[in-house]
């Protein structure tokens, strides 16, 4: 039987052999386009002559036997008449007696319509390709090989064979161990041997019956009776905890030191702050033989309003400046800045004046002005040719 088949793709028409069919139940690939598609749907048988003008659709009960394994064996030589009550597939219904003959299908480039809809893919359920329904290859044991079964509890992964499957066995042999291959239709179809795989495969190695014990955990003597351990301090540790108390002795005189060096920098700021501590001053001073005064701070002191007044000519004034202490700690005296100023603010004279200048007569100036009190400042100025007529007073520690 002659038959071709045409690619619903790309409407190429070929011819095909019963075995093609039953090969993949009827897919086979286009070797124009390479999609792939039923054949069984499209199928149609040739005359002798090979003439495509007078191929006649073959029915569809005919397709589904050729597309069965057993169609590569029996295939029909003509195609049975369809049944009246279920006509063939991909063949118009049977025309009524005396009509005229069916035409033979147009296998033309100009047959094609472009306005018709594009081929679905998509299969009968019938006709769809299934694995579970094809053969499954034979398992028996060729003659003369001898089946060895080893117990394993892993998969081993053997190296593949040197020499092709197809060389050295029968067709027989390769049919019953090799699966269906799926026809490629094509013009220029070449035969592909399978070659060695370089790839190296890993394999289990042999048990050897003289290898090492497998490790555990325990040591082989951990259920025995443990054996009395004793330590001794060695001998460099005595010395060790010498060296470390010299050590801490040694931080904490140098963390003194640092201390009392703070507290001497800092004393006058400790002493405003904290005046009970200006007689522990004052003694440690004593002992190393220095001399500690009354603390400055010129936030303490305060000037009150003063007065500033001419004494028998304009040339001959007297100044009264009331100083406060605010702080509960005796106070070093403070200098004081005198500004004379003229009728436009201009500065016609400017004297500093020491404690020694302004504090009463008889006054310990070493001793400070007491806490929480109040002293009033004379004093006489004699401002030669300039005539002063107001004035500016600022204290500062030099």
């Amino acid at each position: 039987m002659l038959l071709a088949t045409r690619c619903p793709f790309c409407e190429t028409v070929f011819r095909i052999q019963p075995a093609h069919l039953a090969a993949r139940r009827g897919l086979v690939r286009c070797g124009h386009c390479q999609e792939a598609f039923d054949a069984s749907g499209s199928l149609y048988e040739l005359p002798e002559s090979g003439d495509f003008a007078q191929a006649t659709p073959v029915a569809a009960d005919i397709a589904a036997s050729l597309t069965t394994p057993t169609a590569q064996q029996a295939a029909p030589a003509h195609a049975p008449e369809p049944t009246a009550d279920q006509p063939p597939r991909g063949e118009p219904a049977a025309a009524p007696e005396g009509s005229a003959p069916a035409s033979a299908p147009n296998f033309s480039g100009r047959a094609w319509d472009p306005w018709a809809p594009r081929p679905d893919s998509n299969l009968d359920p019938e006709l769809q390709y299934n694995a579970s329904h094809l053969p499954r290859p034979s398992l028996a044991a060729t003659r003369g090989a001898e089946m060895r079964i080893v117990q394993d509890d892993e998969p081993t992964l053997s190296r593949p064979l040197s020499q092709p499957i197809g060389q050295g066995t029968t067709p027989q042999q390769q049919a019953g161990m090799s699966g269906p291959v799926e026809p490629t239709l094509s013009a220029n179809e070449t035969i592909r041997r399978p070659h060695a795989d370089p790839e190296p495969v890993l394999r289990r190695a042999p048990a050897d019956s003289s290898a090492a014990p497998p490790f555990t955990a325990l040591e082989p003597n951990a259920g025995g009776a443990p054996f009395a351990v004793t330590r001794e301090a060695p001998a460099h540790v005595k010395r060790r905890t010498g060296w470390r108390i010299v050590g801490v002795l040694i931080v904490l005189a140098l963390l003194a030191t640092l201390a009392a060096q703070l507290a001497w920098w800092l004393r006058e700021t400790v002493m405003v702050h904290w005046p009970a501590s200006q007689p522990y001053y004052q003694q440690a001073c004593a002992q190393l033989g220095c001399h500690v005064g009354p603390p400055r701070d010129i936030n303490g002191l305060q000037i009150q309003p003063s007065d500033l007044r001419q004494v028998d000519d304009p040339h001959h004034l007297e100044l009264k400046v009331p100083l406060r202490n605010r702080f509960d700690v005796a106070l070093a005296w403070p200098a004081m800045e005198l500004t004379l100023l003229d009728s436009q603010n201009n500065v016609v004279l400017r004297r500093v004046l020491w404690p020694q200048d302004y504090v009463p007569p008889g006054t310990r100036i070493e001793a400070g002005m007491a806490a929480q009190s109040t002293q009033t400042m004379i004093v006489r100025l004699d401002t030669g040719n300039v005539v002063a007529s107001n004035f500016r007073i600022e204290i500062f520690y030099p």
